[in-house]
């Protein structure tokens, strides 16, 4: 609930701080640390940030000091929850209902999930001393306990397995800490299982990224590669430490919370250093993306994702970008093609969109399974506009093969007859801008940037100015020369069509991003009085729709 919260009231905010760290490495730490307290998930925030790594918004280097950050984190938020706040509980209880039940909505019910959120946790940790009675007063469990503190490689394995299974360090530390204040665990065997649910919390992301390319689980790998190392130099002094912790912290629960903290900080400072080393290594671990993949497949849909709604829709980002690369190619293709009377790339072109509709149904599929989940305000919306952008890039794709394509195969590449240089030129007047507008409508789509969308729409028109010159033009041309081949004639006019519809569809990812910052006028239409004065005229610049 705590995630929920802040990942649908400030998940902008928490992904502008990771992609702003970019190649600042001491503020990629803070940024992995900061994040990681709010999200209280170092998974999570490890998932996220190789995302980003994949997308090439964060170099590994980067992405390794995010998370060096993120598991300083996790340390900060054990420390705050090992104090005994358990009075606050029912009053956050109360008030996280009382926000999240009577509010209209909006970042007031986000808060009071996070509110409640906080609260079920502090009374979690109280119960969670009354529940273990029986482990504590369990002959077997204590004999387990007394085993793994004479195999503390074993104990370290076993704290890893817990770790894995509930996706958490936190979560396992703070149990260790509550077996520990009861006196059911000796201290030293609880040292050494905070050593393994740090290894084991580094596990989770590396699992979710298997079927990623190789930037994405970099990152992941560099992670657990640290803890490993880290864990292998603290694991011969274990009880030495516990010894000196000891002697300047009486309770338990402190000791271990300065132990957990006291391994991740020298472990930044060891290896922050050595984070290029990690790169390198990494790389050389894992082998080379395939050149030749399954492309209907997709890479970036894993549902594991859905724990974490803001993880799962940056996976349906990146999958709906590989779409617009392969719309891209098409629109190029389909240029060439044109330009050169090229039969067999044509056909080739016309093939991809069998591509590109596979991976819309891939995408829509997954965000219909994320909807059944749990999502905030934000998050819903966000998912509303990354199916609509899927689907114009959709629209695109049958564009360009239903009927661009059909156009050139049709009637230029069966003719073998020449354009004017005119018509040419028109076209190819057309045609760059519509590249250029299609880049920029996928870093629009990613950043949701309002002057980009400004930028774009401002390009929309130019070209709308440019499409109705190129049309006159070719008018003007039938006129004054009747021999003009029709079929060439239809094609000119087919294009020009077909291309106006493509930068409408592209352009359309815009006009939420304007109208939610108020850069829109209301309505389009003139008032009754003064339209009645005025003759009718047809406002053709008039856009796909942008809510599903």
């Amino acid at each position: 609930m705590v995630r929920v919260g802040i990942s649908d009231s400030w998940g902008s905010e928490i992904r502008s701080a990771l992609g702003a760290s970019l190649n600042n490495r001491f503020k990629a730490f803070l940024s992995g640390l900061g994040v990681t307290m709010l999200l209280q998930s170092s998974s999570a925030t490890a998932l996220l940030t190789a995302s980003f790594s994949g997308q090439g918004i964060l170099t590994t280097a980067t992405a390794l000091a995010v998370l060096l950050g993120a598991d300083v984190g996790t340390t900060i938020v054990a420390q705050i929850l090992t104090f005994d706040l358990s009075a606050l509980s029912p009053v956050m209880i109360a008030l996280g209902v009382a926000l999240f039940t009577y509010s209209s909505g909006g970042r007031t019910k986000d808060v009071g999930r996070l509110t409640l959120g906080i609260g079920m946790m502090l009374l979690a940790l109280k119960l969670i001393v009354a529940a273990s009675l029986p482990m504590r007063e369990s002959v077997i469990i204590q004999q387990i306990f007394v085993a793994l503190g004479e195999d503390l490689v074993l104990a370290v394995l076993f704290a890893a397995i817990i770790a894995w299974a509930s996706h958490s360090s936190l979560a396992t530390v703070l149990l260790i800490i509550a077996l520990a204040s009861t006196n059911s665990l000796d201290i030293t065997v609880a040292f050494t299982f905070v050593l393994g649910a740090n290894i084991g919390s580094a596990i989770p992301p590396i699992i979710a990224t298997l079927g990623a390319n190789r930037t994405t689980r970099q990152p992941p790998l560099g992670n657990l590669l640290f803890r490993i190392c880290g864990v292998v130099i603290v694991l011969p002094f274990i009880g030495v430490i516990a010894q000196q912790l000891s002697a300047l912290e009486i309770s338990h629960a402190r000791q271990i919370a300065n132990f957990h903290m006291l391994f991740n900080l020298p472990l930044v400072i060891v290896f922050f250093p050595l984070i290029d080393r990690m790169v390198s290594l990494t790389e050389r671990m894992i082998p080379k993306d395939a050149v030749e993949v399954d492309e209907m497949k997709p890479r970036e849909l894993d549902r594991s994702a859905f724990e974490t709604p803001l993880v799962a829709l940056v996976n349906a980002e990146r999958e709906v970008l590989r779409m617009g690369e392969v719309v891209e190619r098409m629109l190029r293709n389909a240029f060439i093609a044109l330009k050169k009377n090229d039969h067999e790339l044509a056909q080739k072109t016309r093939k991809m969109d069998q591509l590109t509709n596979q991976m819309y149904d891939n995408v829509k599929r997954y965000l219909t399974a994320l909807a059944r989940e749990t999502l905030g305000e934000n998050e819903s919306r966000r998912c509303t506009e990354i199916l609509n952008f899927a689907t114009n890039l959709e629209h695109i794709g049958d564009i360009i093969s239903g009927e661009l394509v059909h156009n050139i195969l049709s009637k230029k590449v069966a003719t073998r007859s020449k354009m004017s240089l005119q018509d040419r030129e028109d076209i190819n007047n057309l045609y760059q801008p519509i590249l250029v507008s299609f880049q920029l409508s996928l870093s629009v789509f990613t950043s949701g940037d309002v002057q980009m969308a400004r930028q774009l729409l401002a390009k929309k028109y130019k070209f709308i100015k440019r499409e109705k010159k190129a049309v006159l033009n070719h008018l003007e041309k039938l006129r004054d020369d009747a021999t003009y081949d029709s079929r060439l004639s239809a094609l000119q006019l087919d294009v020009l069509r077909d291309l106006r519809r493509i930068n409408s569809y592209q352009t359309a990812v815009a006009y939420p991003i304007l109208e939610e910052a108020g850069h829109l006028r209301s309505s389009r239409l003139r008032s009754r009085k003064s339209a009645a004065n005025t003759p009718m005229q047809i406002d053709d610049s008039s856009e796909p729709s942008t809510s599903s």
